[in-house]
């Protein structure tokens, strides 16, 4: 199983870095790649996954089976292109954290509902989606 997490431009550098992290059955994790890139274009993570894939197959290594990533979307497609075969899932943390910013207005409108609580603070409204 392979995690990939991207930190957007907060490096001094205001470069995009990658890390990919390689979990395996006997409950351990290592640093596959971290790698600095310039954009977030598809050739640039079609380089990236096209350089890992390359060495995977020159060290002769099974590819990994499931993928974790965040939701970019310019990510996953560009991983679905190279690792075709392999699955792909969300982590969790980033689904816990989009459903929280949809729900945040909903769930204090039934807390206070449920509470007898007045809700007046209308402004921070969202629409779900």
């Amino acid at each position: 199983m392979l995690t990939i997490d991207i930190t957007y431009k907060t490096n001094r550098f205001r470069m995009f870095f990658m890390n990919i992290i390689r979990m395996i059955g006997m409950n351990r994790n290592f640093y596959t790649i971290s790698i600095f890139f310039a954009g977030e274009k598809e050739e640039d993570y079609d380089i990236v996954f096209s350089n890992l894939k390359m060495l995977y197959d020159f060290w002769k290594l099974l590819y990994s089976v499931i993928f974790i990533t965040d939701f970019c979307e310019i990510e996953i497609k560009a991983l679905k292109k190279i690792f075709s075969e392999v699955n792909h899932i969300l982590c969790i943390f980033y689904i816990n954290n989009n459903i929280l910013v949809k729900l945040k207005f909903k769930i204090k409108i039934e807390y206070n509902r449920e509470n007898g609580l007045a809700s007046d603070d209308n402004n921070d409204e969202e629409e779900f989606i």
